[in-house]
């Protein structure tokens, strides 16, 4: 049967679905673009307000343009402006019919032909008719196979010529290589998202013979309502506008296009409308089982694109629109190519592999049940697009809770075993309780090996292994779609190992090791979150709100805390501080603990760490823990042994409470916490230190106290009159980095002992060795039966550390101080400690 050719238009109008656009529905609360921009001090243009043509206009206020928008006034406002062409009104195009002859199948003409007949068809065809089937095919009559000779070929050879079951497809358009940089700009700054990136995969399966095996879907450009669909018809306006401009116009516009990770020449429009069209027609041969599956080699790429904005690379978001398209024309009474009804495309998983979260295609679909988005991906540290959009507490909002799923990871160097821990945890488990009637994946490969922008390790094989837990779900129906990825050479060999797993290879052998500690966190904290939305994630903890009701409530955190005091009390006489600032004391009461001696030790340990780790057993059921197989592991222990039994040092210990949330009635936030703790930090070395007489200052830290000692050695110059030691003790984490800004950088490196396990990714490149000196320290590989937690790597390198502080100390004097003749102790200022009632305050 023939495929319809009504307008898209008239397809809208008889479907359920509204159209979406800036003023039909609310915008969730995120961040702006310009703060998810890659510079965000620098990506709000300034107001400008348009010049008013009429009496009319001189009445209206003055309109503040931001973001994509503002390129046309900010061109304007230069001193000899190049002058903007209006683009003529648009046309929307009839959808029409792509073959030469015959009904409409959207197939390519330069697909591989058909080869193989059945006995019915061969039997009822001349000589002739056989010849023009040959011709039409474009395939010697000789190579017209009969269904007895395909009989006699064994599996592999069926699979190579893609016989047995329906085909896979790709789309590929080489019109598409021509949004590049414009040739001023080009030449200083090679932009990462090249044209190479989509021809390099098209020539990698070409020569693999994959091409051959896979039916080729037809690009068409998008029309006008399918991208309002997502966005906003002022931001398609402004897309297709760039298309009718100057090249010295749009050269003008450059420094702006680039602060919002753009660039723009006169045929990025029609690349932006190909590649948006050609995952369009990908989902819809796969949906209309035209072909099983399908990768669509497509630039630029889309998920960063925003109703109203372009940014990150992103013109317009081509999974989100496809996936809107896909629900609005697909409600199971719409026939396909082959006359057949096309199952309703009632629910969609867009999972988004991309190391950079994809926040337009999240924001698409914000308070949407019907579109399940799913994003494994690099956040924080100000990584792209920046903000907490990806965070693992956005799931949503209305009735969209709990259909955004962010799986984030913190740290630098993730890998296979990572990714796939994840998709055993999260993914994959809520895929199935979702079941959804196609998939789509955004598929990035800047979290490939070799990828210098992602940072991150995984591997060909490892991206097959994710494509084929994929292919499980809703029937076989997957499309890939190109997003990022910005080394050619890794990004050929991952799509290449995805299309091998699509036409129906065995997945590549894939050698995994355990999940990374920090990948293993981030998981657990992603299934805590969503078990509140999915059955599959387990029993979820009721809110303290609720549990109220039932009696008392007491955070574990504030138990541990006064079990520290008590035991450190009485076992080192460590005094508990009550800090004077009332933000600290909130933050950190019962967490700051001094020696009685810090006054007039010759050596003073400042002791910067976590509380330790919890060993715990609960009940699946019901969250409760097993009380008699709950073991809290403090290794602190052994440094103040060390530090107060064994040399009778005085002693600051901060304990940080690491991944709790320390002020009550606010949820946790590593971001503000991280500024507490360097603001903690920098206040006791001012108020309690600095006023120590001790000649000898060793500071020692572990796991999140890392990155507050570095602020005290970064902001606090006088640290190298008495400093003669910074411990540094990390797991996988990056290790915080000293300005050079500092200068302290040369006085760090000869005190410094940065510990980090053997596996840490610094290790990976004994070139850059003498560069990690410089910016984080003397850099040395820990051995430890647990390397990736900082509490067993604590003890296990603590006879290094005793060796190295031992040899920057001076040797203790050996003769007996007479208390008489000390001296009055030194008098009290505004801030110092003072005694009370077995306490201290500050």
């Amino acid at each position: 049967m023939e495929q319809s050719t009504q307008p898209f238009t008239q397809a809208i109008e008889q479907s359920s679905l509204p159209l979406l656009s800036n003023s039909d529905q609310p915008l969730p609360p995120i961040a702006s673009s310009s703060t998810l921009a890659a510079d965000p001090s620098q990506t709000a243009a300034p107001p400008v307000p348009a010049a008013p043509e009429t009496s009319q206009a001189e009445s209206q206020p003055a309109v503040v343009l931001s973001g994509f928008a503002a390129a046309q006034s900010l061109a304007a406002a230069k001193p000899n402006p190049v002058p903007y062409i209006e683009p003529p009104p648009y046309v929307a195009p009839a959808l029409t019919s792509t073959a030469a002859t015959g009904p409409s199948t959207g197939v390519a003409a330069l697909s591989h032909p058909k080869q193989f007949l059945t006995n019915e068809e061969r039997e009822k065809m001349t000589p002739d008719q056989l010849r023009e089937t040959s011709k039409s095919r474009g395939v010697p009559v000789a190579e017209l196979l009969s269904e007895d000779e395909v009989q006699k070929f064994d599996t592999a050879t069926l699979r190579r010529m893609g016989l047995g079951r329906t085909p896979s497809g790709y789309c590929f358009s080489s019109r598409m290589t021509l949004h590049k940089q414009l040739d001023s700009a080009s030449k200083d700054d090679p932009h990462p998202e090249q044209p190479t990136r989509i021809t390099g995969i098209f020539n990698r399966l070409s020569l693999a013979g994959l091409t051959d095996r896979m039916e080729r879907i037809a690009v068409r450009e998008v029309v006008r309502d399918e991208v309002m669909l997502v966005h906003s018809e002022g931001h398609w306006d402004r897309v297709r506008a760039t298309g009718y401009q100057t090249v010295d116009y749009l050269a003008s516009c450059s420094e702006y296009f680039d602060r919002l990770s753009l660039y723009v020449n006169p045929e990025t429009s029609r690349c932006a409308r190909l590649s948006c069209g050609g995952v369009i027609e990908m989902c819809r041969a796969v949906a209309e089982g035209q072909i099983r599956n399908g990768f669509a080699i497509v630039r630029p790429p889309g998920h960063h694109a925003e109703p109203e904005d372009a940014m990150g690379f992103c013109f317009f978001n081509n999974v989100a629109v496809a996936a809107k398209w896909l629900r609005t024309i697909y409600d199971g009474q719409q026939e396909g190519a082959s006359g057949q009804k096309v199952k309703k495309m009632d629910k969609i998983l867009i999972l988004d592999w991309d190391v950079h979260h994809g926040n337009g295609t999240q924001k698409a679909f914000w308070d949407d049940p019907n579109v399940l988005y799913i994003s494994i991906h690099r956040h924080g540290d100000g990584f792209y697009p920046g903000g907490n959009y990806g965070a693992a507490e956005m799931v949503g909002e209305g009735a969209g809770v709990g259909f955004s799923v962010n799986v984030p990871f913190t740290e630098t160097g993730m890998g296979d075993a990572d990714y796939i821990y994840a998709f055993q945890q999260v993914i994959m488990p809520i895929a199935y309780e979702f079941a959804p009637d196609i998939v789509l994946v955004s598929a990035g490969y800047d979290a490939a090996e070799g990828d210098k922008l992602g940072q991150f390790k995984v591997s060909p094989e490892g991206f097959a292994h994710m494509t084929h837990m994929l292919s499980v779900l809703a029937n076989g129906k997957l499309v890939l779609a190109l997003e990022g990825g910005y080394n050619v050479d890794s990004i050929v060999k991952s799509a290449h190992a995805c299309v091998e797993v699509l036409v129906g290879d065995e997945p590549r052998h894939l050698q995994l090791g355990p999940a990374s500690a920090s990948a293993t966190t981030a998981v657990q904290e992603v299934i805590k979150i969503q078990a509140k939305h999915w059955k599959c994630m387990g029993f979820a903890m009721e809110p303290a709100e609720e549990l109220k009701s039932a009696g008392k409530v007491v955070p574990v955190a504030e138990m541990l805390k006064a079990h520290r005091v008590y035991e450190l009390y009485h076992e080192y006489e460590l005094f508990n501080v009550e800090i004077s600032k009332p933000e600290l004391e909130e933050a950190y009461k019962d967490q700051l603990l001094c020696s009685p001696n810090i006054y007039d030790a010759e050596t003073l340990l400042i002791f910067m760490h976590d509380i330790g780790s919890i060993k715990s057993s609960h009940t699946a059921a019901t969250m409760d823990v097993d009380l008699e197989r709950t073991l809290l592991l403090d290794t602190s222990r052994e440094v103040l042994d060390w530090a107060m039994k064994d040399n009778k040092w005085g002693v600051i210990d901060v304990n940080f409470l690491a991944h709790l949330p320390s002020i009550k009635g606010q949820v946790p936030d590593r971001a503000r916490d991280v500024k507490l703790e360097k603001e903690f930090a920098t206040f006791i070395w001012d108020h309690i230190a600095r006023l120590s007489s001790a000649q000898n200052i060793v500071l020692f830290a572990s796991g999140a106290g890392c990155s507050a000692m570095m602020e005290i050695v970064s902001k606090r110059p006088d640290t190298r009159e008495r400093v003669r030691a910074c411990i540094s003790v990390l797991g996988l984490e990056a290790p915080p980095e000293l300005d050079a800004a500092s200068g302290m950088r040369s006085w760090y490196k000869e005190r410094s002992l940065v510990m980090l396990p053997s596996t840490h990714v610094l290790h990976d490149d004994a070139r850059k060795a003498g560069k990690h000196q410089k910016k984080y320290g003397n850099v040395y590989r820990a051995t430890a039966e647990d390397e990736g937690r900082p509490i067993h790597l604590l003890r296990a390198s603590l006879p290094r550390i005793r060796q190295f502080v031992d040899e920057r100390l001076p040797a203790p004097r050996m003769m007996e101080v007479d208390e008489s003749a000390a001296g009055p102790a030194p008098p009290k200022g505004d801030g110092d400690v003072e005694m009370k009632s077995g306490d201290i305050v500050v």
